[in-house]
């Protein structure tokens, strides 16, 4: 390959597992010629960006080495004329998971070297991007609750204890949330527990969501769970697992290019994964806004 190579390492990244493959995958690079460089501030990375738009040049191929927030972080600061490569160190890695992509450096050159680039869709809620998901309700509340509590790397077990304080003291409030079609005409608002909103099939836990969620299509998946409670919290959770939820009349499910929610208290919402701010909340599509590269063609994704 003839571009530069950034290896962009988040700032609140800790020692997550794998890391020793990055040394590796620098080897890797220095062994086939290819240059690159490593960056850890979002900020240098913008400026390289926009060096290379400005100059009319070919954009660096960015590997992500970190979580879901990680490449979300590489692609709101980047163009959509970037290719993006994760390497996930994270706890879920749900984008690299999606795409078929491990952390081992040889896999990395792999699709590096021979991969190919793919068009995908993005979220924007409040003016910030995602890649996968924006979620409002009892489990925005968890992950808020984790990065109060976070110094660093998490792992699955420091969802532990916010779990546990979001069962004893959340108060499950009502969120309203209201569709708009392409021309900004409100289409219906609903009174909803829980709103998650999907741009691509994943869920922690490999929980099924929104399993014909396309990330190409120019749209976003809504889904709705009209009831308020722990109770019927775990009874939807128990029927996501079981893939039975969208069967149920208290679940709605609708294909969106912009939502608003809001609620009439302090209530949180997360995007992939990561704790985003406090309602009301805007999110829109936008399409084909990454380029996201994945191994070759005859691998499939997702």
């Amino acid at each position: 390959m003839d571009s530069e190579v950034l290896l962009f390492t988040s700032p609140k990244a800790g020692s997550g597992a794998g890391r020793q493959e990055i040394p590796r995958l620098r080897e890797r690079l220095t062994q086939a010629g290819i240059a690159h460089q490593c960056l850890s501030d979002p900020q240098e990375l913008r400026q390289r960006i926009q060096s290379c738009r400005q100059r009319d040049v070919s954009r660096p191929t960015v590997i992500a080495v970190g979580g879901d927030g990680t490449i979300c972080l590489v692609a709101e600061n980047s163009d959509d004329q970037t290719p993006l490569l994760p390497m996930p160190m994270g706890t879920e890695n749900l984008l690299a998971r999606y795409l078929g992509q491990s952390n081992r450096a040889e896999d990395v050159m792999q699709t590096l070297q021979h991969g190919q680039t793919r068009r995908f869709d993005a979220g924007r809620a409040n003016g910030k991007l995602f890649l996968i998901m924006a979620t409002v309700g009892f489990d925005a509340e968890v992950v808020r609750r984790v990065h109060l509590r976070r110094k660093g790397h998490i792992q699955k077990l420091s969802y532990l204890k916010p779990i546990l304080q979001t069962i004893s003291r959340y108060r499950f409030p009502k969120l309203q949330v209201t569709r708009f079609d392409r021309d900004d005409t409100e289409i219906d608002t609903q009174q909803v527990g829980w709103a998650m909103v999907f741009n691509l099939p994943c869920y922690g836990g490999g929980l099924r969501v929104a399993p014909h969620a396309v990330g190409n299509d120019g749209q976003l998946d809504l889904v709705t769970f009209s009831y308020a409670g722990l109770a019927s919290s775990l009874g939807y959770v128990a029927a996501v697992a079981a893939g039975v939820h969208r069967r149920w009349a208290a679940v709605g499910q609708h294909t969106v290019e912009k939502v608003t929610i809001t609620a009439a208290g302090r209530v949180a919402y997360e995007l992939d994964g990561d704790y985003a701010g406090r309602l009301p909340l805007t999110i829109e599509t936008v399409p084909q806004r990454v380029l996201l590269m994945s191994k070759s063609a005859d691998d499939s994704v997702g």
